[in-house]
């Protein structure tokens, strides 16, 4: 009999290293070789050591600026959204655990004392002390083993989606402080606009008093004023948005503490960001291996799935003493006792639901091979957009600084022909705001350059320190 028994456990133990996940093939041929950037849409060969490109780079690095990594370290000790993020990681290490736990059995122990008597007042005591073992499962198919790493997976999953929110927090609050320098620029543009209108509202109405200046004139300069002073209230409201959207993002009760005193011009980031090929940089974005665990976790589910259509097999069992004495129950007076309760249990009829539950199985992993692919697409997308950007940001912010400068000299020349009697003021009015809307758009053009690399080390998968 005990020759049976070794036989059964050897035979499970075979078994149980038997596996129904489906073999994991990676989904191929979702991008193209290379990338396209630049107005003429030539394709970036160039490949670099997998250690220089940027997910190897920590923020810091990326983040020259001090004031800048100030607000980003802000960021990621107070932000609830990645709060939210940890706590789910941690949840699913949790589920992980508890999935894992299932491989091993469970041993409790138990303590019971039994009364039994009659009517006559006979009655008499039983003390049990045992360990049980109740329903562990051999895994003869690999069912548990399948949940478990089911659980795994959806467990690096979540990791991988924590540091997506993290890289995409860090790219978010730089942004967001950009924005609010860039508004504060706009401001003191309008500030400064608003008191030049006004200084020549002053002496046209001198001119208008002596006789000298028309009442058109005088209504032409007023319009200038008033145009200046409605950019400067809407400028005043858009950087206490800006300070409202930054305050909440970085987690504090304000940012009083962040002295703003840089401007655009003042910020420092890493000017040669690594691209290297697509096969080295996009299977490096945390979003895409999300979508890979996920496609495993898929794979695993699938093993379960078709484990159900076999036959399960669980074993109980108890091991201890018992006695009418409790003091007897661990001394001589006490009796061992055992019991071994294998069950098999065997699908035959359940109205199909084991077919549906793998049908899902197979359907939920078509569509995670779909996601996984259309994230590689979109990440393929939002890199090559942002490559073609950065090669015309520098050529498009020289040509707005030659356009700033060329404003100022017509504005400069409308003015002193206007004071020299030769033009109208329509002519100062108009170059005025031409000389406005450039300097407006050259700080627009700022910081959507630094935007753009900020973006671009996003997409390329950077943001965290190699050891996160």
């Amino acid at each position: 009999m005990k020759k049976s028994y070794i036989s059964i456990l050897l035979a499970a133990t075979l078994l149980s290293s038997c596996s129904m996940v489906p073999e994991y093939h990676q989904p191929t041929g979702a991008t193209d070789a290379f990338w396209k950037s630049g107005a003429d849409g030539t394709e970036q060969e160039a490949e670099v050591n997998k250690d220089q490109l940027v997910s190897s780079l920590s923020w810091q690095e990326f983040f020259i600026s001090k004031q800048l990594q100030n607000v980003v370290q802000t960021a990621l000790s107070n932000n609830k959204d990645l709060r939210t993020a940890l706590l789910n990681v941690k949840r699913a290490r949790a589920t992980y655990n508890i999935q894992e736990a299932d491989l091993y059995p469970h041993i409790d122990g138990q303590a019971d004392i039994t009364y039994t008597g009659d009517f006559a007042g006979n009655s008499d005591e039983l003390y049990e002390v045992n360990l049980a073992t109740t329903s562990y499962e051999l895994d003869l198919f690999g069912r548990i083993q399948s949940l478990s790493q089911a659980a795994l997976n959806d467990y690096l999953a979540t990791e991988e989606a924590r540091k997506s929110v993290t890289i995409s927090l860090i790219a978010e609050s730089a942004n967001s402080y950009l924005q609010l320098l860039s508004d504060m620029a706009a401001l003191e543009l309008s500030k400064s606009t608003l008191k030049a209108q006004q200084s020549t509202y002053d002496l046209i109405q001198q001119s208008y008093d002596y006789g000298v200046a028309t009442q058109l004139d005088l209504a032409q300069v007023r319009i200038a004023v008033e145009a200046a002073r409605v950019n400067t209230v809407l400028y005043t409201r858009q950087v206490q948005l800006a300070r409202n959207a930054l305050t909440a993002l970085l987690g504090v009760n304000n940012i009083d503490a962040l002295v703003v005193t840089q401007g655009l011009q003042d910020i420092s980031l890493l000017q040669e960001i690594p691209v290297g090929l697509p096969s080295q940089v996009l299977l490096k974005r945390p979003d895409i291996m999300q979508a890979e665990y996920q496609l495993r976790e898929a794979g695993a589910s699938i093993g379960a799935a078709r484990a159900a259509f076999y036959p399960r097999i669980s074993l109980t069992g108890t091991l201890g003493f018992s006695s009418e004495n409790l003091g007897d129950l661990f001394a001589g007076g006490g009796s061992g006792a055992w019991s071994f309760l294998p069950s098999i249990s065997i699908p035959i009829f359940n109205a199909g639901q084991n077919e549906s539950r793998l049908e899902v199985a197979e359907i939920d992993q078509e569509i995670a091979i779909n996601q996984y692919q259309q994230t590689i697409q979109n990440a393929f997308r939002e890199v090559a957009d942002e490559l073609a950007a950065r090669d015309t940001f520098t050529l498009q912010l020289d040509a707005q600084k030659m356009l700033v400068t060329a404003s100022q000299d017509a504005y400069d020349l409308s003015l002193i022909r206007y004071t020299q009697g030769i033009d109208n003021f329509l002519n100062v009015l108009t170059s005025q705001r031409s000389l406005f809307t450039a300097q407006q758009d050259q700080i627009d053009i700022e910081r959507s350059s630094l935007a753009n690399q900020i973006n671009l080390y996003k997409v390329l998968g950077g943001g965290l320190t190699p050891s996160s």
